[in-house]
Parts: C-alpha cells; structure tokens; sequence
C-alpha cells in the first residue's frame, strides 16, 4: 500500500469514528440525579433527607408500586428478569409482578418530584424503574442517575405479560381494576 493510500484510508476512519461518536453522543439522553434506597432506615442513615420524608416517600413508592409494577401471567416470566415475584389478585385476574427491592426519589429544588418503586435484575443486579429505565451505579450516600424520561412518574399498569415457549409470541391481556 503506498503512503498517500494509507493516509487517506486513516483520514476516512478517523472521519467515520468522530460521525459515529457524535451520533451515539446526539442519541444519548439526559440523566438526572436521583437518590436510591432500599429500606425506610437506609433513606434515614443517608442523611440527605428528615425521617418523616424518609417515611412518606417510601410509602408513596409502595402505593405506587401496586399500580405500575410489570406485570407477568406467568411466575417463571417475572422471575426470568427479576430478583423475585409474587402472586397478585386484581379485577378477578391473577398475575405476578416482582418484588420492590428499592425506592428512587428524584429531588427538583425543596421537594420530590418523583418517588418510584425500584426492581433489581438477577443478571447484572441493578436497579430498574417499572418503566424499565436502569439506573445507574449507587454510591454509598444513595446517590445515582437515571435518564430524565425515566425519572417521571410512571402510568399505571393494566397489561399482563404473556409469553409462549419455542415459537410462541408476547401477548397482552387487559385487566380490569388496575
């Protein structure tokens, strides 16, 4: 290969890296700091936060965690993406939904402007908005980021997973009642 080839070859590569990099940089969304808890007394020991707001933003979370958790038909499909399920009744229909393993506040000035309930994966063991939106690392003060869309409060649920084995399709079924 002669010099000017390989010059231009490496001015091509290096062009198509920077497009690239700005692509993946233009598509990435915001994050937004949050403040990550698994139990009322972590919130406290935190100290970022007065044990009455402690208090109502977990019960906040868990309130809300009944309305927004993913719902599954099928116990081994909940398990299949998260650290634990259990059975819910509702409407006359039966599903399951995980375990709340955590809350998120997401603090806007003197107030929270979002609590939500947190699920932990078994695969890489992070926490997981009922929107599906990970959240990143937890320093040991709770604090983490989230992607701003995921820092929203989430809408109620009220589909049911459904999935079939080899061949089989993802289904939704609606349930009354929420």
């Amino acid at each position: 290969m002669q010099m000017g080839t390989m010059v231009k070859t490496a001015a091509i590569a290096l062009v198509g890296a920077v497009a690239i990099y700005l692509l993946v940089l233009a598509s990435s969304e915001d994050e937004e700091e949050i403040l990550v808890y698994e139990t009322v007394e972590e919130c406290i020991a935190g100290g970022e936060n007065a044990e009455s707001e402690c208090r109502a933003e977990f019960s906040k979370a868990e309130k809300l965690h009944e309305e927004v958790a993913p719902r599954y038909a099928q116990e081994s499909d909940c398990r299949s993406r998260y650290d634990g399920c259990y059975r819910r009744n509702s409407g006359g229909s039966s599903f399951f939904v995980p375990l709340m393993l955590g809350y998120m506040l997401a603090p806007r000035g003197s107030r929270f402007a979002s609590t939500q309930p947190l699920y932990r994966t078994p695969s890489d063991g992070r926490f997981y908005t009922a929107g599906n939106g990970r959240v990143g690392a937890v320093s040991a003060s709770g604090r983490a980021s989230v992607a701003k869309s995921k820092a929203t409060l989430p809408t109620a649920r009220t589909r049911t997973v459904s999935r079939g084995g080899f061949g089989g399709r993802a289904a939704g079924r609606g349930s009354a009642g929420g």
